[in-house]
């Protein structure tokens, strides 16, 4: 239980510090994606990662056999949302700029790494 409150915390301070680079970023440099394209996307990304972390680790702590099967479903459900989250923006936008597929790859990547890490390690201490 703990795991699971230590990883949101470190979560939602990674999407903040994230925020706040991304906002000094956009104004210094100025790249081609509006502030609420970032933070829309951003705030996907985050509960796109919440959401595949809790099922995780609810894999991690079943037995072998199911505990495969949470994972592997963890990373469908992952998938899944992120694909459904790019078929919305592009409907409602009706285009997907490249600084928006950048900025959603890279923070894709971020994220992705930071979750990984976090299972890693409950796998290691299990």
């Amino acid at each position: 239980m703990i795991d699971r409150i230590r990883f949101i915390w470190q979560l939602l301070v990674l999407a903040l510090v994230l925020t706040l680079l991304g906002i000094v970023l956009i104004s210094q440099f100025n790249i081609e994606i509006s502030l609420t394209v970032f933070l829309v996307t951003l705030g996907s990304v985050t509960i796109v990662n919440l959401v595949t972390y809790l099922v995780m680790v609810a894999g991690i702590y079943k037995n072998n056999r199911e505990g495969v099967v949470y994972l592997l479903g963890g990373m469908g459900v992952k998938f899944l949302l992120y694909l459904l989250f790019i078929l919305l923006f592009w409907i409602v936008t009706k285009n997907l700029s490249k600084p928006f597929i950048l900025t959603f790859f890279a923070l894709y990547l971020v994220f992705t790494f930071f979750t990984a890490g976090h299972l890693f390690k409950l796998l290691k201490n299990k």
